[in-house]
């Protein structure tokens, strides 16, 4: 939908307004226009003073003001517009509308040094198809012109014959003029030509008004057809431009018109009432009352003008209404009612549509079709659509060839007819040839066509098919020699040279020496073959000097055949022997004529067999026809129900992801809570161990100060106590030396104030484990709750996998196996490591009263003393699975979580190396396992990736041998079967990158799992040395993977594969040229993933201004891609067998790095297409009319 633009131009004062002198009543201020009224009554502004607003307000009264709108502006603002719409396809209308006089003809056609705005177009127009045919467009201009005198249509074009054309309505094509004579031009000077002629035969005459008035419409159009590639689908549209020069509205009394002059100005005043009655209707009918539209009746029929410009009112039209207003106060009437008119025309609403090609609207649809098909059949993996998808590709296909093949005739018509220079005259054709040439009269009943043969520069031969030397011009029939006669052509002059013994007359005089050819000449060669002979520039000297031709030579045109049995009454009564001859081979001629009439009859009954034949394929191509497009229509219905179908699963689809993207956030929040919890808790278990610890050491020394209270056994368990206590203080003790310790303690016997001090340290220490114990539970409570969130996040993932991916159920239930063997697997791992970050504090005996010890103080030290079985740890089990910092990251990496260390694991990690070295024998043996398991899961990996990589190959090779196959068009069955290879080799490509542990997603590893490493109560796995549980080293290897690591968490996606060496690979190359020319091309073959594939040939130098270019757009990141230099002796083979490798390798890391870079179009989106790469680079496109098989370059 696009409104009627519409401009206002106002012109200087003319000289009878001078005379007059008038006044200027026209203000304009930007796109504002106001008209005063000089007679109103000052005291109403409404009534005196009027103001307009237009698209346009061109102030063209005085040429000294800044704001002087001159043809130029004018063509800049609205020109321009028109020829861009013509080269979009739409229709475009230019009428100019106003009284007389009031500069219409001067803006529409304008003067020879300054031009209006139709030469303006018309130049403006092949200046751009000049341009657009260096491109591969191909153009087509025709032009019309005519115009409407007293309600009837004459041709301008044609000239003043008096007589007038009838205007009929095509359902499709609307109003057009029947035998209305249509110019073929090539070029503006023809194209001005024509305007010339149609300006010369048009209707003026003088008026009081304006000294040349226009006393009739004038309609020039121009019928442009653009086609060519676009995208590499066929493009052709046609577009039609009015350029309309409407005759002035006018009163009588200003004009002073009488007899014919008034009876032109009521028919143009008809017509304009009429053009102002249809603007007044199509503004009311754009105009909304309570939301509908009026039904308005738009009289269009009633004159010829209104009739004629329908489609540019209210139609497939983009129009442009131009108002030329008198600036003067005489005229303030005629004025207003041009103003009124113009600013109801602005809301007029036209529908422009682009008038395109119906074979080519059925190819891009077809193309449309076929993509949406094969996005379908990928989507649903349906076989069944593969055949629909070949079929609309070979008819697509069909149509391309048939649409080049018509616009390649139709290009080579016009280069003939550029040559010949024929055009169109009305109902006839005139040939304008401006090469000498020699046209064939005959006089044969079943001839239906002229012949022209043209003459070039230099020798002409001409003969029969019997000659030993190829002759221009071959004749059949009497009296032809196989060498008849030559004619030689130089610069602009012919002459005529007989062969011996030819019958050649020239203007009825027999020949046998040279004679030179003039304009207009009768040449009879043989008995049989008239010619007239025209020299264009011959005729064009003759016009000038207005020389009259000899009349009796033109009265040779009735010469034929037959008159030529007549001659032999012109001979000499004595040449008894030619007569004689002559009358032998008029006997042969009736002969001839005998077999030729028999032969006349056959051919007619063959002709009438031919046409029932014909008669029956036409009824049998209907009855196809019916049932193709019963056919199309049940596929379009069947097209719009699957197109419904999916529409609607795409949206539940799409509700459903949402849905699952929304829980699975939801989730990952909770369950940072708690692992934000987890690690609150873990701080706090780690200060209570400090503080047992710390109670510890202070037990040691109460009892190392209080030794000499204490009885021994003897001297050598003291000495030996005191030994022990003091390697305690200072390193762990070995397990013996523990035992011994405990031993000793169990022996000796002390005061009962010490005895009390000891049971006050042992509720503390009760108090302590009880606290520890209850963290721990709350530890494994929230580790448990993280695992159900684990588990909800992973069967959310699978979920939104399956809304996805439907095909791939197979695969995922193996892949869900592997994912929970792998669960289990690291489930009993996270155990063991649970395990060995346990504090195990059995709990101690209950204290004895004090006068229990006092009685028997001996038993109660012996029961109340610290045992070996107090406070303990598995050291061993511990040990075991204390990974050191790199195999943490390297498990943890695999599983999707990001290990970030703080600034003091350097530290620790050191002195946890070192208090590793001196631990006891078990720890080397588990650490040995652990190990081993790791490189068997490294030599695991390295055998996936190799085994993935030798996939990789197979799917490539295997792509390449379908494409080979398509080339050669093998058999179907053979296709499927390796089609159904590829696909297989797929599955198992894909099944290998889900279930393989160096790509395997987050999904499958359960990360999780080796996120917490908490201490939890579990039963005691040794006993041993109370000591060995505070040793430093042990806190810091147990703590350290807890607290020294932040760990972060990746949520699962879909994998994608990403295959740049099945992109674009370079099968070959090919020798072309010879000589110095000589040069090697490289077949580049692309396949993309919507199974597009195709090839082009591409010299070196392609190549290398490919990488100019996008070392020039994408920088340093480019320029560092190794591409092959120049090379001497570049065409030998062995250099373009190492360029073909070089060049496969630099395309396809240009494809790489450009992905990667965020201006690039490739960088969106994962998948290539073709449109793509050719949006990427020209490169990997075909040119327009390349017809090899491979687009050339």
């Amino acid at each position: 939908m696009a409104s009627v633009k519409v401009a206002v131009r106002v012109r200087p004062f003319n000289q009878r307004e001078l005379d007059m002198d008038a006044k200027l009543i026209i203000q304009m201020k930007g796109k504002k226009t106001g008209i005063l009224n000089c007679k109103a009554n000052a005291r109403d502004e409404n009534i005196r003073y009027k103001e307009f607003t237009f698209d346009y307000s061109y102030w063209s009264h005085s040429s000294d003001s800044n704001e002087f709108a001159s043809q130029e502006m004018v063509y800049n603002d609205l020109g321009t517009e028109v020829v861009e719409c013509a080269f979009q396809g739409y229709n475009a209308c230019v009428f100019a509308y106003g009284q007389t006089g009031s500069g219409k003809t001067f803006t529409m056609m304008g003067s020879p040094d300054n031009q209006g705005l139709i030469p303006r177009i018309c130049k403006a127009l092949f200046e751009r198809m000049s341009a657009d045919s260096k491109k591969g467009t191909t153009h087509r201009v025709h032009v019309s012109y005519l115009e409407i005198y007293q309600e009837r249509v004459a041709d301008l074009l044609r000239g003043r014959d008096g007589s007038s054309l009838r205007v009929r309505e095509h359902p499709k094509r609307g109003p057009y003029v029947e035998g209305l004579t249509t110019c073929l031009v090539t070029n503006y000077g023809h194209i001005q030509e024509c305007m010339n002629r149609g300006n010369s035969h048009r209707t003026t005459a003088a008026t009081n008004m304006n000294d040349v008035s226009s006393r009739s419409h004038a309609i020039f159009t121009i019928t442009f057809v653009q086609a060519g590639y676009c995208n590499g689908i066929p493009s052709e549209t046609v577009s039609k431009i009015h350029l309309v020069d409407l005759a002035g509205s006018e009163r009588a009394d200003a004009t002073g018109a009488t007899g014919e002059r008034l009876k032109e100005g009521a028919h143009i005043n008809k017509s304009l009432v009429t053009l102002g009655s249809v603007i007044s209707g199509l503004a009311e009918l754009s105009v909304e009352m309570n939301g509908h539209r009026k039904s308005l009746f738009v009289p269009y029929r009633d004159s010829v003008l209104t009739w004629l410009l329908k489609d540019s009112l209210g139609g497939n039209s983009k129009t442009i209404m131009i108002a030329a207003i008198s600036p003067a106060d005489c005229n303030y009437g005629e004025t207003l009612s041009t103003l009124r008119y113009a600013n109801r025309a602005k809301n007029i609403i036209n529908k422009p549509t682009v008038n395109e090609d119906p074979n080519v609207k059925l190819i891009r649809e077809l193309r449309d079709e076929i993509s949406k098909l094969r996005a379908l059949m990928f989507s649903e993996q349906r076989a069944d659509m593969l055949a629909e998808i070949h079929e609309k590709e070979a008819r697509e296909k069909e149509l391309t060839e048939e649409w080049t093949s018509k616009w390649r005739e139709a290009h080579a018509i016009l280069r003939e007819q550029k040559a010949l220079g024929l055009r169109k005259a009305g109902p006839g054709v005139v040939l304008d040839s401006d090469k000498p040439h020699l046209v064939a009269i005959d006089d044969d009943p079943l001839s239906t066509g002229v012949t022209l043969y043209q003459l070039k520069e230099g020798e002409t031969t001409i003969g029969t098919d019997e000659s030993n030397i190829n002759q221009d011009i071959v004749l059949k029939g009497p009296g032809m020699e196989p060498q008849h006669c030559s004619i030689i052509l130089e610069k602009g002059n012919a002459t005529l040279f007989p062969k011996p013994n030819a019958q050649i007359w020239l203007n009825s005089n027999l020949i046998e020496s040279p004679a030179r050819l003039t304009q207009g000449c009768i040449i009879f060669l043989g008995r049989a073959h008239v010619f007239r002979f025209n020299n264009p520039a011959e005729a064009a000297e003759l016009r000038k000097g207005e020389r009259s031709l000899n009349l009796t030579r033109m009265s040779l045109l009735s010469w034929s055949t037959p008159d030529l049995g007549g001659s032999c009454e012109n001979l000499q009564p004595g040449d008894e022997v030619e007569r004689h001859d002559i009358e032998n081979q008029r006997i042969n001629l009736a002969k001839e004529k005998e077999d030729f009439e028999k032969e006349q009859e056959a051919f007619e009954k063959r002709r009438k067999t031919l046409e029932e034949a014909q008669l029956r394929l036409e009824i049998e191509r209907r009855n196809m026809a019916k049932e193709h497009a019963a056919q199309t229509r049940q596929l379009e219905e069947d097209w719009r129900n699957l197109a419904a179908q999916q529409q609607k699963r795409e949206l539940e689809l799409e509700e459903k992801e949402q849905e699952l993207i929304f829980k699975r956030e939801e989730l990952e929040k909770e369950r940072a809570r708690l692992l934000g919890q987890i690690g609150k808790e873990t701080q706090v278990l780690t200060e209570k161990q400090k503080t047992l610890n710390h109670l510890l050491v202070k037990t040691s020394l109460l009892i190392k100060s209080c030794i000499n209270e204490i009885t021994f056994p003897d001297s050598h368990s003291k000495a030996l106590f005191k030994d022990l206590v003091d390697k305690s203080m200072v390193g762990a003790l070995s397990f013996e030396e523990s035992n011994r310790l405990v031993s000793l303690l169990n022996e000796v016997t002390a005061h009962s104030e010490i005895q009390e001090l000891v049971n006050h340290h042992r509720q503390e220490l009760t108090r302590l484990q009880t606290e520890i114990e209850r963290r721990m539970q709350i530890l494994a409570d929230r580790r448990e709750a993280v695992e159900n969130l684990d588990k909800k996040i992973i069967g959310l993932v699978e979920q939104q996998l399956e809304t996805t991916s439907s095909s791939n159920v197979e695969e995922l239930k193996d892949l869900k196996l592997t994912l929970a063997r792998r669960t289990q697997e690291e489930l009993q791992e996270i155990e063991q490591r649970k395990q060995s970050l346990t504090l195990n504090l059995k709990r101690v005996n209950s204290a004895q009263s004090p006068d229990s010890c006092e009685v028997n103080c001996s038993s109660s030290l012996e029961r109340t003393t610290l045992s070996s079985d107090t406070y303990h740890t598995a050291t061993s089990a511990c040990s075991t699975h204390l990974l050191s910092v790199g195999g943490i990251e390297q498990l943890m990496s695999d599983s999707g979580v990001e290990l970030r260390p703080s600034p003091q694991l350097q530290e620790e990690s050191d002195i946890s190396s070192l208090d590793d070295m001196k631990g006891v024998a078990s720890d080397s043996q588990s650490t040995t396992s652990s190990t081993e398991n790791c490189h068997n899961v490294s030599r695991r990996r390295r055998k996936d990736h190799e085994q993935m990589r030798r996939l990789s190959q197979q799917i490539q090779q295997q792509k390449q041998l379908i494409m080979r196959c398509l080339d050669s068009d093998s058999p179907k069955a053979y296709l499927n079967a390796q089609i159904a290879n590829l696909q297989e080799l797929q599955k198992q490509y894909m099944a290998f990158k889900t279930g393989s542990p160096l790509i395997l997603s987050p999904t499958s590893e359960h990360p999780l799992q080796n996120l917490e490493s908490p201490i939890s109560p579990v039963r005691p796995a040794h006993r041993g040395s109370t000591s060995a549980l505070y040793s430093p080293t042990l806190q810091n290897n147990q703590l350290s993977p807890l607290s020294n690591y932040n760990m972060y968490r990746s949520m699962p996606s879909i994998p994608q594969v990403s295959d740049t060496e099945s992109l674009i690979s370079i099968t070959g190359y090919f020798l072309r040229g010879a000589g110095k020319r000589t040069h090697y091309e490289y077949e580049v073959r692309i396949t993309t993933a919507y199974r597009e594939w195709w090839s082009v040939l591409r010299r070196y130098s392609r190549f290398r201004d490919l990488h100019i270019s996008m070392k020039s757009r994408y920088g340093e990141k480019v320029a560092q891609i190794p591409f092959p230099p120049r090379q001497l002796f570049a065409n030998s083979e062995h250099v373009a067998q190492s360029r073909r490798r070089q060049l496969e390798t630099y395309l396809r890391r240009l494809i790489e790095v450009c992905k990667s870079h965020p201006s690039c179009c490739l960088a969106y989106g994962n998948t290539i297409s073709k449109v793509d790469l050719i949006n990427f680079s020209s490169f990997f496109s075909k040119g327009v009319f390349e017809n090899g098989k491979y687009g050339t370059s």
